[in-house]
């Protein structure tokens, strides 16, 4: 028995070394290539299970101003934009309007830090749009789903020649405001405000009172001082049929036209029947806010602060004037594209997000900034018809701050020029004539 029991152990033992060899070269014993399988599957679910980490894309944004409301605004409207995009990280900055937002940018552009978005006025156009600093956004407003729906006069404030270079945000149109209480003592309808300049000049000459020579109560509060007397003149030049003070396309000066002198000898007229003067420098000298005036131009802000100060409950807006067309001036607040930035669709994304539907309401309803949608305007206009129809008729009519290098040199020009018109030192021709050599020789020197 011994003898063979010890030769079919050794058989064993060959049949099972001869099985682990298998028919190729290493192959594994059954349960360690079935461990090994699992393995692998386990490890490629974890692979597909976990996303793989990128690095976001930083962005810097930096606005004009430092208004506490729409700081909360701005922050709000970053973190929105970051949660429903997080693969964008934005850094949000802002400085104070003037000297210290431009020496700001000036440095940034200088040093190649600028900030990859820019939130600033359209007379800023005027000097970085040819330096290349702002970004033409022709490319992505050709497949944008909300141009069609912009309020059209907001994307040609935003246009150099026929090229798009910020998405309107802000707006600031010059609205006719007046006091219906003064309409009322002076026999005036006080639902029926001036519609033209003869009217306005009608009106203005049954509103003033005067005790002796002294001009107590005026129609028009119209500035006869300040770096605010330019943007008089360009209501009433643009609604005599004038582009603006001056050309933005052929810089060819407008401010002296023969329909630009009328408009300011208008003016003139209009301070001669009586107005009391005011520097526009000074909001607190203007005779509207204590009630001594029934009539100025002023914008949104203006209105409210004057809804809750002496004249509160007794004041209402009218639709611009018109002469030769209907008109006024509209400022307004841009976002751009840093020319510079490396990341121009994350910085688009970012532009359109702001300028949604969505947004465009949102800042409405916490700030009270006018819709430019046109499928808002409805909604915005039932939110009070008695006003909010005349701000947007008021931005679709208006014509901003001319988009030229040289603007600043235009705005002083033309602001002593009409002082000197208002205090008699020169007539209209003379002053603007002055005024049109003085901007000439900026334009010969760019």
């Amino acid at each position: 028995m011994r003898k063979l029991i010890v030769p079919l152990c050794a058989a064993l033992t060959a049949a099972a070394v001869l099985a682990g060899c298998g028919n190729g070269k290493g192959q594994q014993p059954a349960p360690a290539a079935a461990e090994n399988a699992a393995k692998e599957e386990t490890e490629a679910a974890q692979e597909q299970a976990e996303p793989v980490q990128t690095e976001k894309t930083k962005l810097t944004f930096l606005r004009v101003g430092t208004e506490p409301e729409r700081k909360a605004y701005w922050e709000s409207s970053v973190a929105l934009f970051m949660e429903a995009n997080p693969d964008i990280e934005i850094e949000y900055q802002e400085c104070g309007y003037g000297d210290d937002f431009e020496t700001k940018l000036n440095t940034g552009f200088a040093s190649g830090t600028a900030p990859d978005i820019i939130n600033f006025t359209m007379a800023s156009m005027g000097t970085r749009v040819p330096l290349g600093q702002y970004a033409c956004l022709d490319e992505y407003a050709a497949a944008w789903e909300g141009r069609d729906d912009f309020m059209e006069n907001a994307l040609t404030l935003g246009s150099v020649g026929d090229s798009l270079y910020g998405i309107a945000v802000f707006p600031d149109p010059r609205i006719l405001i007046y006091n219906k209480e003064l309409f009322v003592e002076a026999g005036l309808d006080p639902d029926a405000p001036p519609t033209n300049w003869e009217e306005l000049l009608e009106y203005h000459k049954k509103l003033v009172k005067k005790e002796g020579d002294n001009v107590v109560q005026t129609g028009f509060g119209l500035p006869t001082s300040g770096t605010n007397m330019q943007h008089y003149l360009s209501v009433f030049i643009e609604e005599n049929g004038v582009k603006n003070l001056v050309d933005e396309e052929t810089h060819e000066v407008l401010c002296n036209t023969p329909e630009a002198i009328e408009a300011a000898e208008f003016l003139k007229e209009i301070a001669d029947a009586g107005v009391i003067r005011w520097d526009s420098n000074n909001s607190d000298q203007n005779p509207f806010a204590s009630g001594l005036a029934a009539m100025t131009l002023g914008n949104t802000t203006d209105f409210h602060n004057w809804n809750e100060g002496a004249v509160a409950g007794k004041i209402a807006m009218a639709s611009p004037l018109t002469h030769e067309r209907q008109a006024t001036f509209c400022g307004m607040g841009f976002m751009f594209m840093s020319g510079e930035t490396p990341h121009k669709d994350e910085v688009w994304r970012f532009i359109e997000f702001i300028a949604s539907a969505e947004e465009m309401w949102r800042r409405y309803e916490e700030l009270g900034v006018t819709p430019m949608r046109e499928s808002l305007r409805e909604r915005y206009v039932a939110e009070n018809p008695e006003s909010n129809g005349i701000i947007y008729e008021s931005i679709n009519c208006g014509t901003g701050s001319p988009k030229v290098a040289y603007a600043n040199s235009v705005y002083n020009a033309v602001n002593d020029a009409m002082e000197r018109v208002m205090y008699d030192v020169e007539d209209p021709e003379t002053a603007l004539n002055t005024a049109a050599g003085e901007i000439q020789k900026e334009i010969d020197n760019q």
